[in-house]
């Protein structure tokens, strides 16, 4: 009889642990939207890391980015509002169209970790450390 499991235990067990990978999974998805993708030590666009010093500095427009996406997402707006050509060939419509997703997927972020459900979850794992 000293080896018979008891079941209640163990399903209480099994519970605990449903529920702490449950809290990681929140933990790291917070922790992805807010903490990665808004990351002041890395490139918007890129994701390379930028120099302390260049971390610091301030960045034109809404978004931090190294010094050649800052250079091609200048052309990309400035093509937007002139309607002009760029000089270089590789500026071509599947290159204006990855900018513009790129930008409608900023935004898409930006609209999910304003949205209430977002805020509850951040909330949720806030209350629950």
């Amino acid at each position: 009889m000293t080896k018979v499991i008891d079941i209640e235990d163990r399903l209480r067990l099994e519970k605990k642990k449903k529920l702490q990978v449950d809290k990681a999974k929140k933990m790291e998805a917070v922790r992805k939207i807010i903490q990665c993708t808004r990351c002041l030590a890395r490139c918007a666009k890129c994701g390379c890391q930028f120099d302390t010093q260049e971390m610091y500095k301030r960045h034109k427009g809404p978004f931090r980015f190294c010094p050649p996406c800052q250079e091609e997402y200048e052309e990309f707006v400035r093509m937007k509002e002139t309607g002009e050509e760029s000089p270089y060939y590789w500026h071509n419509r599947e290159w204006e169209a990855l900018w513009q997703r790129w930008l409608d997927y900023q935004a898409a972020l930006k609209e999910y970790g304003e949205s209430p459900e977002f805020i509850d979850l951040v909330r949720e794992v806030e209350w629950d450390r």
